[in-house]
């Protein structure tokens, strides 16, 4: 679900939410008519859809929005309130991705020795290390490599068939992690990435290619040529 849609759910869940508060069911909690019934049944549904979202939100503050939006009395205008939901759904995303990264690759490197971890997330293991007289100087030098990619669950994804087999391309062209992971070996060496989102496609992702957003990505990685600038 995209961010957009869940911010138009929100609002929708809370325009129900008033429904089910404002019926003619009574404090008391007693059903009066099929009305009150069906209120109170949309009513339970959503408070769950919202504690499923986050167990966080506290009911007492939901129903004090919902009183002061009829009150006409609201702390916070409409804009102001999807500007706010926006901000906190963005970081909340951010932060669970983050921890879910960085748990997953610490268990890596600790269950295999020879993966190493750098300062910057990058994670990766080294094959072989080719040519060490022909490694890339400068983001301007020239690469050819062959690549797989697949994401966290083992799909594979910018799939060979719908591209060429080897990418030629100038280094700074490449997306950070690759960037990084290419300059790690030199001609004829090969290498698994493990990239980071932030590295990698961030939070768009590439449609087209098949990549989620906020996906972490594996590339193995093979150089066949690098063509140093003169």
């Amino acid at each position: 679900m995209s961010r957009h849609s869940i911010v138009i759910w929100f609002f929708a869940a809370a325009a129900l939410f008033t429904v089910a508060c404002g019926g003619s069911a009574k404090k008391s909690g007693k059903l009066e008519n099929s009305a009150d019934s069906l209120s109170y049944v949309v009513g339970m549904n959503i408070a769950y859809n919202i504690m499923n979202m986050d167990t966080t939100m506290r009911a007492e503050a939901i129903i004090a929005g919902i009183e002061d939006a009829f009150a006409g009395a609201e702390k916070m205008t409409l804009d102001e309130g999807r500007t706010y939901l926006l901000a906190y759904m963005s970081f909340d995303v951010y932060e669970r991705v983050r921890k879910y990264e960085e748990q997953y690759l610490t268990d890596l490197a600790a269950s295999d020795g020879n993966v190493v971890r750098t300062k910057s997330g990058l994670t990766y293991k080294v094959g072989g290390l080719g040519d060490m007289n022909q490694t890339i100087n400068s983001d301007r030098d020239t690469v050819a490599f062959t690549y797989r990619v697949t994401n966290m669950a083992g799909e594979e994804v910018d799939i060979a068939e719908n591209r060429a087999d080897t990418l030629r391309t100038q280094v700074g062209r490449l997306q950070t992690g690759l960037k990084e992971g290419v300059k790690l070996i030199g001609q004829g060496g090969d290498i698994t990435l493990w990239i980071p989102s932030s590295m990698a496609y961030g939070s768009e992702g590439d449609k087209q290619k098949g990549i989620d957003a906020n996906a972490m990505l594996r590339y193995e990685v093979k150089i066949v040529e690098v063509k140093r600038r003169r």
